[in-house]
């Protein structure tokens, strides 16, 4: 089947570190189906690869949010995922918001 893939849960890092991104998080509870958001990917072993995509949302459920990869990642440890590729996700998960010209990818 492959090597999983998961989602890296920045909200946990930031906190971490001490981070609190409150502007981000207000933009977050903004979004609706159609917008962007950049999540990034990991792998596991044997091929680590982490990558931030640009994800279109298709639904937000409470918590929950589903989208699709708008495009290929490059990562070799991703390879396996094109265009289209669906992703589950929470808001922990939203890196950042694309800006400039990936917002005019509609």
């Amino acid at each position: 089947m492959g090597n999983r893939v998961e989602i890296e849960n920045i909200e946990e890092k930031r906190r971490a570190v001490g981070i609190e991104d409150v502007v981000l998080r207000e933009d977050i509870r903004g979004l609706v189906a159609g917008d962007l958001v950049k999540p990034t990917l990991l792998t596991g072993p044997p091929a680590f690869a982490a990558e931030t995509v640009l994800v279109r949302i298709t639904s937000i459920r409470g918590p929950a949010f589903r989208g699709k990869l708008v495009r290929k990642p490059v990562s070799t440890g991703l390879s396996r995922l094109g265009a289209g590729s669906p992703v589950a996700f929470t808001a922990a998960h939203i890196h950042s918001l694309p800006s400039g010209r990936e917002t005019d990818e509609r």
